[in-house]
């Protein structure tokens, strides 16, 4: 029997993410859990964070608790709300990976055809 439990705990999402889930919403679960998934963004960067960055990290973490929040309660209305919450948080968590993307070098337009042709032909026309 200490077997399947040993399973059990082994198959935890917190030990196969890394990332605590709060069981309890409390004030305490809150705290925990902010500062664990605030570290976990600010990891993520490079560099200090801009404002924006701050901003949007601070979103991600209170839509991702709302989320979890309501999805404890399992009733359609929650279910409802817990669903909006995730999808501005993935929304969030797309626009967080893309701001980490080093920025790409800006493509040179190409010439025009005509400009070209001009240029061989010695400028006539």
């Amino acid at each position: 029997m200490t077997e399947t439990n040993k399973l059990v705990q082994e198959k935890t999402w917190r030990r196969v993410s890394g990332r605590p889930m709060p069981q309890v919403f409390t004030r305490t679960s809150w705290r925990r859990f902010s500062r664990d998934r605030h570290r976990a963004y600010l990891a993520d960067l490079s560099a200090p964070p801009t404002t924006e960055q701050v901003a949007r990290i601070d979103s991600l973490v209170r839509h991702e608790w709302a989320a979890l929040k309501a999805e404890a309660i399992g009733t359609l209305a929650a279910d409802r709300e817990a669903r909006e919450h995730r999808r501005l948080f993935n929304r969030l968590l797309a626009d967080h990976a893309e701001a980490l993307r080093p920025p790409t070098a800006p493509r040179e337009q190409p010439r025009r055809r005509g400009a070209r042709l001009n240029a061989i032909i010695g400028g006539r026309g």
